[in-house]
């Protein structure tokens, strides 16, 4: 068993199952948490039915039917828009991504801004979309206080916490339980456990049952550095057809690029299903050019679908992190994934236009290099911002 491992009181409102902790550094000793992520015994399959196609090349006469379903769904007011602002805050210089200005002038223009923006432009006669801010115990207080000084934000926003756990060493001991570990930073000792989280904190905080209850029926999940990922009608609205043929999710997918680092979205050669499989799960050698949908992490899903436990696999993320007066440390940390949905919920798949819906931005180089397209974004969402 790993040793006690008590949060500390400024932490004790974020939640924490101990049980669980406790389970995963067992399943981590014992090296169940490694076979879970060794490689597939086979290469998966491309899919067997394509994407609903949305990309530059699609039928305009199909695009506009689905746009249209999309609307009307939207102005019901059945879709709310999710996105994941958590994790560990370090990629860009210790400040909170979604707080990060797109503009240097402009630094109430954030990611979260234009999320926001978004969602209130695409609103219908139902009233604005519903926003959902995912926060975790690195990003909860920047984005409060980032959220009180925009003001008003013209749609209602619902907020819920990630949960944390201890990062342990290479031999599975917390880390917080060291000699001198109350001298070192949060974000060193604990860690984010994953945007697979989101889930289940969807539920176990309310805000999904609050959805529901506002006549919401849909939802589109996304990271908050995507500002590609809109609420769309047109991929609403294929979202929609998909699901009136049994989907429970759709996953936008895009064309593989050189460059493109991770999985793919296939059938899995063990259980058949159509699914998104990470990188490390490939094995040696597999073939990407016969698997060639990449998956964008923007997930639409029935929210019905999410009110019930949904069992993601745990895995354990090995890091480096830089602690004051000892340098380099190796740690592990235990992450769920969000794609694995796909594992576990009847999901559909759609082909967006890469240069539109997926802007992923991971580090400063790529908020500079992407800038003029993040202003434009920013600027179609109604927001004042320079135009270059």
């Amino acid at each position: 068993m790993a040793a006690a491992v008590q949060m500390p009181p400024h932490l004790s409102h974020v939640p924490f199952d101990a049980e669980v902790f406790d389970a995963l550094v067992g399943d981590f000793r014992s090296g169940r948490l490694d076979r879970l992520a060794a490689p597939l015994a086979a290469a998966p399959r491309p899919l067997a039915q394509p994407p609903e196609d949305l990309s530059a090349g699609a039928d305009p006469g199909r695009v506009a039917e689905l746009a249209t379903e999309g609307a009307r769904a939207m102005a019901r007011g059945s879709l709310a828009v999710l996105v994941m602002n958590g994790g560990m805050a370090t990629r860009f210089g210790g400040t909170a991504k979604g707080v990060f200005p797109i503009a240097e002038d402009t630094p109430d223009v954030s990611f979260l801004a234009v999320k926001i923006a978004q969602a209130k432009a695409a609103g219908g006669r139902a009233g604005p979309i519903p926003f959902v801010a995912m926060q975790s115990f690195a990003t909860e207080a920047p984005t409060r206080e980032h959220l009180a000084a925009l003001g008003d934000p013209g749609v209602p926003i619902h907020t819920f916490l990630q949960s944390v756990l201890p990062r342990v060493t290479p031999d599975g001991i917390p880390l917080a339980t060291e000699a001198g570990a109350d001298a070192w930073p949060d974000t060193v000792l604990y860690a984010a456990p994953g945007h697979g989280d989101t889930l289940g904190r969807l539920r176990r905080s309310g805000v999904l049952a609050a959805l529901r209850r506002a006549g919401v029926e849909h939802v589109l999940v996304s990271n908050v550095d995507n500002l590609g990922a809109t609420p769309d009608p047109a991929v609403f609205g294929a979202h929609l057809a998909a699901v009136a043929r049994g989907a429970e999710m759709t996953v936008e997918v895009v064309a593989r690029e050189p460059g493109d680092a991770g999985g793919c979205v296939a059938v899995h050669p063990e259980t058949n299903r159509p699914t998104i499989i990470e990188g490390f799960r490939l094995p040696a050698g597999t073939d990407l050019s016969v698997v060639p949908h990449f998956n964008t992490n923007t997930l639409w899903f029935r929210l019905d679908a999410l009110d019930r436990e949904i069992p993601l696999d745990w895995f354990a993320v090995r890091k480096t992190v830089d602690v004051a007066g000892e340098g380099a440390r190796k740690v592990v940390q235990f992450e769920q994934l969000i794609g694995q949905a796909a594992d576990h919920l009847a999901a559909a798949f759609v082909q967006v236009e890469r240069d539109r819906r997926f802007l992923p931005v991971k580090t400063r180089q790529e908020w500079r290099a992407r800038r003029p397209a993040l202003l434009a974004a920013a600027r179609a969402a109604g927001l004042d911002v320079p135009t270059a």
